[in-house]
């Protein structure tokens, strides 16, 4: 089990690894995570409309951790102003203190930025991540993920974001949600 020491070693580390990019954190009445992105379009040849990112993530609450690391590649849908999309995969990892659970899913996410000019610059977002029982190993039969949210820029590179999440993991013997509620956060970007 980790304490809560172990949390803010690792979200000390967490901001030092992505400093470059994108770290978030994000919390509710029963859980807290943090998330960071690292572009490395950079290291990888591209055609200057794709990107390539590192994500990494940690959610804890009394029952559950959950931490993932994958990588997604991105892109703009130029036949709609505005909407980027991604498709990766993500390496999970959780422990119920009863059953280790490994899988990797693959992942889908769209993010689109208002088209109004009066208020800040504004986004929504969702992600789907999945894993079927052919992706999950040790006492995992499938992961799943959903996530819907919103974000508002409030100054530069800051933004307070709020959002509704599903995470359900089925194991051998039995089905457990992580977490369904809503939440939100703060993100920054570097």
């Amino acid at each position: 089990m980790l304490t809560k020491k172990s949390i803010l070693i690792i979200s000390i580390f967490s901001s030092f690894l992505f400093s470059s990019d994108t770290i978030a954190l994000n919390m509710n009445a029963d859980n807290v995570e943090i998330e960071g992105s690292r572009d490395i379009t950079g290291y990888i040849s591209s055609d200057g409309t794709t990107h390539y990112n590192l994500e990494a993530s940690y959610l804890n609450n009394t029952y559950h951790y959950l931490f993932g690391t994958g990588i997604s590649v991105n892109g703009e849908v130029s036949q709609i102003n505005g909407l980027k999309f991604a498709l990766g995969a993500k390496f999970i990892m959780s422990d119920n203190k009863q059953d280790t659970f490994f899988a990797i899913p693959l992942m889908a996410k769209a993010i689109y930025k208002l088209p109004i000019d009066d208020i800040p610059t504004s986004h929504v977002s969702a992600r789907f991540l999945y894993a079927p029982s052919s992706l999950s190993f040790s006492d995992a039969i499938s992961y799943s993920e959903f996530r819907i949210q919103a974000a508002v820029n409030v100054i530069d590179n800051v933004s307070l974001f709020s959002g509704y999440r599903t995470i359900d993991t089925e194991y051998e013997d039995y089905g457990k949600s992580i977490d369904k509620s809503m939440y939100g956060g703060v993100e920054m970007k570097f």
